[in-house]
């Protein structure tokens, strides 16, 4: 069968078969979405024999740029123009698995055993680029079958065993094609659920963070919480219903972030990931578990020391009976329920009775602090702020949250439109002002650096957001009536 091929890339793939004959194919997601005639952006070549040799002839070729992965026999080559696409060079080989969740032993192999050791059916086909059998299609698992009846399959029954992320990639083809999981996955998927627990965070973090990037995202989001997936992560965490609505407000959010925040940093996973959590005020009580799976799944934060219990724990080995005992001689007694998990190389203790979670390691008490959290801190604090509030209050009580929370309120429906309006004159207008007098103004009027500095220095500042001062004279008029208050008092 030969895929419709776009012209952009057909002269890529002739040109790859001129060099590398028939040890060189296309695979996996490549041919797939060919013969899906949708889009593809990964055009990965297997290759049996050397596939860096292979790249450095196509470099060249293409007078582009190339990156080797020696270790792997990997390389990727970006040609000089434009307007094609880099490509990836990976070595055929095959794969074991030592135990379940762990990464593989990999060595060279034959295209067949490539293409077995792919997650699913839909992703084990091949194309041949030689010459002679150009197009020609390699199946050797009945992908083509699944791709006409819709199936996401995987190739053997201990697949998701041995990798139990690919529950999350099965979900995940399942909603972006509109396909269905086989009926056999299904009850394989949920023998592999325990095993998800044993996964570092960043390989679960990872595969979450391309389910957020689907434009199908919500569906496969509900499928993966019926599997039970993220109780399996982290007890006790649940999708919200308001899911949906979430998301599509954290898009709409970051669309307008695309034209209106620019060249800042603002990072909009930081916004699919709040929506994931939840933006709904009923849920502000659970920001401590927000802090344990941002801690788990390694997602941005950081760690804020709060206390250390040298004088009451002396041996280094430490296991939840000894953290609990220490968390008790320092006087943070944690409830019964309080569980004491070992992630990241420390302890994570998330007590949900007192709505607390805490990180212990090498005899030091942590919380966790992480932006995702800020749009439910968010939310009383624009409930404080009403259609007289002014300006400089605004500034004053916005300031310290991120961009992303701010954006994401700016776009959220359910505030009202006072709420909104009050972010919208911040991140449009107020937080772009520059004060117009500094540090060094107030020392050429005479003001010494000290405790009332910074004092004078925001009130100068905020009499400017407020509209009552606009130059700098009308500042220095200003301070000096600040000066003579400020001596009035303190003769009184």
């Amino acid at each position: 069968m030969l895929p419709d091929i776009p012209e952009s890339l057909l002269g890529i793939l002739h040109e790859i078969g001129e060099v590398g004959g028939e040890q060189a194919y296309l695979v996996g997601g490549s041919v797939r979405d060919l013969l899906l005639k949708r889009p593809t952006f990964d055009i990965d070549i297997v290759v049996e024999g050397d596939a860096i040799r292979l790249a450095e002839e196509m470099q060249k070729r293409w007078n582009g740029t190339l990156q080797e992965h020696q270790q792997f026999g990997t390389a990727t080559v970006t040609p000089a123009n434009p307007s094609q696409p880099k490509v990836d060079f990976v070595t055929a080989r095959c794969e074991t698995y030592q135990n379940p969740g762990t990464l593989p032993k990999v060595e060279r192999g034959t295209i067949t055993e490539d293409l077995q050791r792919r997650d699913f059916s839909i992703n084990a086909l091949a194309m041949r680029l030689d010459s002679t059998n150009f197009g020609a299609v390699i199946d050797k698992t009945d992908g083509l079958d699944d791709l006409k009846t819709g199936t996401v399959r995987v190739l053997h029954n201990q697949s998701y065993t041995d990798d139990p992320t690919r529950i999350f990639r099965a979900c995940r083809y399942a909603g972006r094609y509109n396909f269905h999981i086989a009926d056999v996955d299904m009850l394989l998927i949920a023998e592999a659920i325990p095993l998800l627990a044993q996964l570092s965070g960043e390989r679960i973090r990872n595969e979450i963070d391309r389910v957020l990037l689907e434009d199908n995202a919500p569906p496969i989001v509900q499928e993966l919480a019926q599997f039970g997936v993220y109780e399996a992560i982290f007890p006790g965490w649940e999708i919200l219903p308001a899911f949906l609505y979430d998301f599509q407000t954290a898009q709409q959010a970051i669309s307008w972030a695309s034209k209106h925040i620019i060249d800042e940093d603002f990072e909009p996973n930081i916004l699919r990931w709040i929506a994931l959590f939840g933006m709904s005020k009923s849920q502000e009580e659970q920001i401590y578990q927000i802090e344990a799976l941002c801690f788990r799944l390694v997602l941005e934060h950081q760690l804020r020391r709060i206390g250390h219990d040298t004088q009451v724990l002396k041996q280094e080995n430490t296991h939840k009976k000894t953290v609990r005992s220490v968390f008790e001689k320092l006087g943070l007694a944690l409830s019964k329920s309080a569980s004491v998990e070992y992630y990241n190389g420390k302890w994570c203790i998330v007590d949900a009775e007192n709505r607390l979670t805490y990180v212990y390691n090498n005899r030091k008490i942590f919380k966790v602090q992480t932006p995702l959290t800020a749009y439910r801190q968010l939310l009383p604090i624009l409930d404080s702020l009403t259609e007289t509030t002014s300006p400089s209050k605004i500034y004053q009580r916005l300031k310290p949250f991120p961009l992303e929370a701010l954006v994401l309120a700016y776009s959220d429906i359910n505030l009202s439109q006072v709420q909104r309006k009050n972010v919208g004159d911040y991140l449009c207008t107020l937080r772009k002002i520059q004060p117009l007098i500094t540090g060094d103004d107030l020392i050429q009027w005479g003001e010494k650096p000290g405790k009332t500095f910074e004092t004078i220095l925001w009130n100068l500042f905020s009499a400017q957001l407020d509209n009552k001062i606009n130059s700098k004279s009308e500042a220095n008029s200003y301070f000096q009536q600040l000066k003579e208050a400020a001596n009035l008092n303190e003769y009184r």
